[in-house]
């Protein structure tokens, strides 16, 4: 008798152990593996610089975070190891509501993008599921449910630099090639609108008849696509606005906004001597944040403007090149 409750009782805890293991299995699955941030960022900028003595040394950059008065300089992701070196990472995008953070690096040799916390914690390399279609990512773009990601990568087989579009999710780390670049044609700059439903990108054309740029609006659902905007200028940038009535776009070096649906009317918002680069919207829609040349030659600042140009303002004043990244 007691042998036998004895066995019930062993059966009982081997079946529980069991199910606490699948459980805990089926979560890493399903979702990143990485903890909430201990505590929530918000009301600040985050951008890559090299900023850093020690990383420019390494040829790598960092992370950072800012308030937008200019104060609180934190680095956020320091170096990231990568062989008998470190990572010089090329663009981030960031999630608000679930804190997330994504970073890409324009490595050969890395297939994959590292994932962290807006507060720097859980730093992991996220890899796809099968084959190698994450390396040499330059930009990358999270959509707004925190799930969906896109990226612009190198392809191979060309005798210049192509890229194309490949898309996955953060959560099965399953992706597919969604715009293939050719000989004559790259496809650059993926953002989600603010609902998900749309992808805008820039397909930039390179031939014998010379270069041009054209801007792209993608339906997720259907897969129709519509030319909003064409230009024989370099357009190098397009992102949304968290209202969905405005892209800001980078035009030969300098920032404009559109409608999206209203014509191709351009509105310049920036005459910088340098440039101005990166914009990025502020949550409300009603400032965008960039990056523009210093007085300093190779050097550069963030700065911030409203959503009409007006009221510029410089928020950091740090050495190194910067990428800006998201305001959240």
């Amino acid at each position: 008798m007691i042998s036998i409750r004895c066995s019930r009782r062993t059966n009982i805890i081997t079946a529980y152990v069991m199910a606490v293991i699948l459980l805990f299995l089926g979560r890493q699955l399903i979702s990143p593996s990485i903890s909430p941030a201990s505590e929530p960022v918000k009301h600040a900028l985050i951008f890559i610089s090299d900023t850093d003595s020690i990383d420019a040394g390494r040829n790598s950059n960092s992370v950072y975070r800012i308030g937008l008065d200019g104060r609180g300089l934190k680095r956020i992701a320091g170096s990231i190891p990568h062989g008998a070196g470190y990572l010089r990472s090329t663009d981030i995008d960031c999630h608000a509501a679930s804190q997330a953070l994504v970073i890409a690096s324009h490595r050969r040799d890395l297939n994959g993008f590292h994932h962290a916390l807006l507060d720097g914690s859980g730093l992991h390399l996220d890899r796809p599921a099968a084959d190698d279609l994450l390396t040499a990512t330059r930009q990358i773009a999270i959509a707004p449910d925190g799930r969906d990601i896109v990226v612009s990568r190198q392809f191979e087989g060309f005798a210049e630099p192509r890229f194309g579009l490949v898309a996955g999710d953060l959560f099965t780390r399953y992706f597919g090639v969604v715009k293939s670049p050719t000989a004559e044609r790259s496809y650059i700059s993926p953002d989600f609108s603010p609902a998900g439903r749309l992808l805008a990108y820039i397909s930039r054309r390179d031939d014998a008849a010379g270069r041009g740029s054209s801007l792209v609006l993608a339906n997720q659902a259907s897969g129709r696509e519509q030319i909003i905007y064409e230009t024989s200028r370099q357009i190098s940038e397009v992102v949304w606005s968290p209202t969905g009535e405005w892209l800001a776009l980078v035009v030969d070096r300098q920032i404009y906004r559109m409608h999206p649906f209203g014509g191709a009317a351009l509105g310049r918002l920036t005459d910088h001597l340098g440039g101005a680069t990166s914009p990025r919207w502020s949550p409300d829609g009603a400032q965008i944040s960039y990056v523009t040349p210093s007085t300093y030659p190779g050097l550069q600042q963030i700065m911030t403007m409203n959503a009409d140009g007006s009221d510029k303002q410089r928020v950091t004043n740090i050495r190194g090149q910067v990428t800006n990244g998201c305001w959240v």
